[in-house]
């Protein structure tokens, strides 16, 4: 396996939670003292009951492979960069029925961001979230630290064409739903019970204009005024809650 920095995850709260959830894509754990510490000891058992290889290596390795994320004395191979494909995130959506719910990301470029939106879309049940090959962040070692483990339980599909992969979810029977700054009636006056695709922005330009003539419904956040915009993460986190809401009965 080629071992570069979009295949490793680094903490301790997100290497144990892959290890936890999805040992079998772990390959190489990689440990800089520590040991002896409770949550490093329950870390090394688990890797090693996995069969998970153990090495010790220099903390400035680390240091360059977590690429400024805080790795804590611990890094993870994960086997073959993370990805996976947009026709195996149709699958589990359509698995799904009428709690379909996938995530499209145009072009998030901040990590951290990225990172929460992949953390509130695995706790909001989503069957994954689909992201742009250029001109976006990718699985970024920074992102694997924010997402907290996340990305062990949520596949992230990276593709050429957000818009043909848009498509792609309709087809599938999604409705896509985009988030918008302003104009918008508030999530909670539409009906958020059925199949959706969920359309975020990024940081500086929001959902570009192509895919917002695609999207079947959008919904904005009343802000109090002198307040532009949200966090991209952050307003995604409460449509999504606010999907979770509707579909429980709240």
């Amino acid at each position: 396996m080629t071992k570069d920095a979009s295949a490793i995850i680094v903490g301790r709260h997100a290497v144990a939670q892959a290890l936890l959830n999805n040992a079998r894509q772990a390959r190489e754990l990689l440990i800089s003292g520590g040991e002896k510490s409770a949550p490093m000891r329950s870390i090394l058992e688990a890797a090693r009951a996995a069969g998970v290889k153990v090495r010790r290596v220099e903390a400035r390795l680390l240091d360059e492979l977590s690429q400024g994320a805080n790795h804590q004395g611990v890094g993870l191979y994960l086997a073959a960069g993370g990805y996976a494909e947009l026709d195996t995130i149709i699958g589990l959506a359509r698995e799904a029925g009428e709690k379909g719910l996938v995530v499209v990301a145009d072009h998030l470029q901040d990590p951290h961001n990225l990172g929460a939106l992949i953390r509130s879309a695995a706790a909001a049940g989503a069957q994954g979230l689909v992201v742009p090959k250029d001109r976006a962040c990718g699985l970024t070692p920074a992102v694997a630290k924010t997402a907290a483990g996340a990305l062990s339980i949520l596949p992230v599909a990276r593709v050429v064409n957000l818009s043909q992969a848009l498509a792609e979810l309709k087809e599938a029977g999604l409705w896509a739903l985009a988030a918008c700054t302003r104009g918008a009636p508030p999530p909670w006056e539409l009906d958020l019970k059925i199949p959706l695709a969920l359309v975020v922005g990024g940081e500086h330009k929001g959902v570009g204009e192509r895919l917002l003539k695609a999207c079947d419904l959008t919904a904005s956040l009343p802000l109090a005024a002198g307040v532009e915009s949200l966090n991209a993460a952050v307003a995604a986190g409460i449509l999504l809650f606010e999907i979770v809401r509707q579909r429980s009965g709240g």
